[in-house]
């Protein structure tokens, strides 16, 4: 359990590479959160209720790898700019089709590349 654990936790530092690996486990468990219950909608409670057990993890898990990696590139500001990455994401949803959304969208995608690509100070990441 206590390996299971890190991965939900706001503590420690990862890599690039497990920023994406992290994000597109969570990425598949939230589409089939989503999945559950848009067709439990159509069917029965019982999937809204279990897709909403398997996407909220996954939105937890989505913040804290954006956390952990925002820690290993700024240390000092990764509170600030895991709050805005998502206020950004939560934003762009609104604005399909819209100049404003395109732009939101790119700035995300150059924001994704950066946490991905760049290289951190730290050796030997722990979280």
């Amino acid at each position: 359990m206590q390996n299971l654990k890190k991965y939900f936790e706001f503590s420690g530092t990862i890599s690039g590479g497990n920023y994406l690996l992290r994000n597109l486990i969570a990425s598949v468990a939230a589409f089939v959160g989503g999945f559950l219950i848009g067709y439990g909608i159509v069917e029965s409670t019982g999937l809204i209720m279990l897709g909403m057990l398997v996407l909220a993890p996954a939105c937890w898990l989505s913040i804290t790898n954006i956390y952990k990696r925002f820690n290993a590139l700024y240390p000092r500001n990764a509170k600030e700019y895991t709050m805005g990455l998502a206020f950004l994401q939560i934003l762009s949803g609104f604005g399909k089709d819209q100049l404003w959304g395109t732009l939101i969208s790119l700035v995300l995608i150059v924001i994704a590349c950066v946490l991905i690509f760049r290289n951190s100070n730290i050796t030997n990441h722990e979280g």
